[in-house]
């Protein structure tokens, strides 16, 4: 597959957009299907060592008061709240819970969509776009063979999708179709980019195929492939057992969250190369979307498939938040995050001092003296992890 020529990206213009939705809490869910859903709270274990001496008293006195009022539930809700708080201002939940590689933690479906049937009109009650703004739909590729076995694979690694990762394709195909058929008022993708991994591609190539099985005023075009969409190069890990690997990975990605964002993953990515790759990732998927819409379509819109790590970097980028929480992010197999980004020359700049590094606090724990000014378009996360077109095919295992 060759790869794309991107379209120019739109001059930036100083007119601001009056209607912006509020930026997403990363424990808030955006619509009220994902909001039974909680993100995995981080627990510390017995025998952690707290950091914070007077913090860990006021702990302990708080939860004394409440338990002499003989309340034990709402005891262990305070004391899990101050922990919680407590791990994820200091990034070290990344230490508890494995980090956002661990894939037995973060990349499959719940048990309680094994008895569910699928819902391919998921991406129907998405709310409009937002004004000025191109959507982008956001998909992870389908399961693997390294997915099943919990081997690590980011950018050097490129095994194929399984047959449960066809099936996953096919939903998405199924969901997209469902999109494509509707009467109006959703943004329907009419392109489809993919990163320059086998097992991107191939799940790009099939959920094609499937929307566009059925006769419909518009087809979904494959583009070809997007460098930048490509997972972050986890190195010399890559291949190997991610329980093993674990350590190594979470001590990188628990630096670039408190803003040493130049260490490098055992001999491969960086902190700062991510981020810059997510941004410039946005403004082409944006300019794609507004060179690709037809007058059948009333508002821009493409569909890309990536990777989970990364899609976890971006989309903590797209809203502004803390970098050791995305850690907590679920981006399954086969699921669809919905991005709108402006195309009319907004955008806002990536520092040490924004919310992606706890709002520059973390800088305290590195003693970092690096900058970091990377400018991405304005964006907004409207979706996170769509999966419903997923269910009945259960945990895999």
């Amino acid at each position: 597959m060759a790869k794309i020529t991107m379209p120019t990206v739109p001059a930036y213009d100083s007119q601001a957009r009056n209607e912006a939705p509020a930026r997403l809490s990363t424990a808030t869910v955006i619509d009220d299907y994902h909001s039974k859903q909680p993100c995995p709270q981080p627990v510390m274990s017995q025998t952690t060592k707290p950091h914070n001496t007077h913090h860990t008293n006021n702990i302990q006195r708080e939860t004394e008061t409440v338990h002499q009022q003989g309340d034990f539930n709402v005891k262990t809700d305070i004391l899990d709240n101050k922990r919680r708080s407590y791990l994820q201002s200091t990034g070290a939940c990344l230490a508890v819970l494995g980090g956002p590689f661990h894939s037995s933690h973060f990349a499959y479906a719940n048990d309680s969509t094994a008895m569910m049937q699928p819902d391919f009109g998921c991406l129907l009650d998405l709310p409009p776009v937002t004004p000025d703004c191109a959507r982008i739909y956001l998909c992870r590729h389908g399961q693997t063979e390294n997915n099943r076995l919990h081997l690590v694979q980011g950018a050097r690694v490129d095994p194929p999708i399984n047959a449960n990762g066809r099936e996953q394709a096919k939903r998405l195909g199924m969901a997209i179709s469902r999109l494509m058929a509707s009467d109006g008022g959703v943004a329907i993708p009419n392109g489809v980019v993919h990163s320059t991994m086998r097992r991107a591609r191939e799940t790009a190539e099939t959920l094609t195929c499937v929307a566009n099985e059925s006769p419909k005023s518009t087809t979904l075009k494959l583009m070809g492939e997007l460098p930048t969409l490509t997972e972050v190069d986890f190195g010399s890990l890559e291949g190997t057992d991610s329980n093993n690997a674990k350590r190594q990975m979470t001590s990188t990605f628990a630096a670039w969250s408190i803003g040493d964002i130049d260490k490098i993953l055992s001999g491969g990515e960086s902190g700062r190369d991510v981020l810059m790759r997510a941004a410039q990732a946005l403004e082409q998927l944006s300019a794609a979307a507004v060179t690709t819409r037809t007058s059948n379509n009333s508002s821009s819109s493409i569909l890309a498939v990536s990777h989970s790590v990364y899609l976890r970097v971006l989309l903590s980028m797209v809203n502004d938040s803390s970098l050791a929480q995305s850690a907590f992010m679920k981006i399954n197999n086969g699921s669809v995050s919905v991005v709108d980004v402006n195309v009319k020359g907004k955008s806002r700049v990536v520092n040490l001092n924004s919310g992606l590094f706890g709002g520059g606090r973390l800088g305290l724990l590195s003693g970092r003296k690096t900058e970091l000014n990377v400018v991405m378009p304005e964006a907004y996360l409207i979706r996170q992890n769509e999966i419903r077109h997923l269910n009945g095919m259960g945990v895999v295992k």
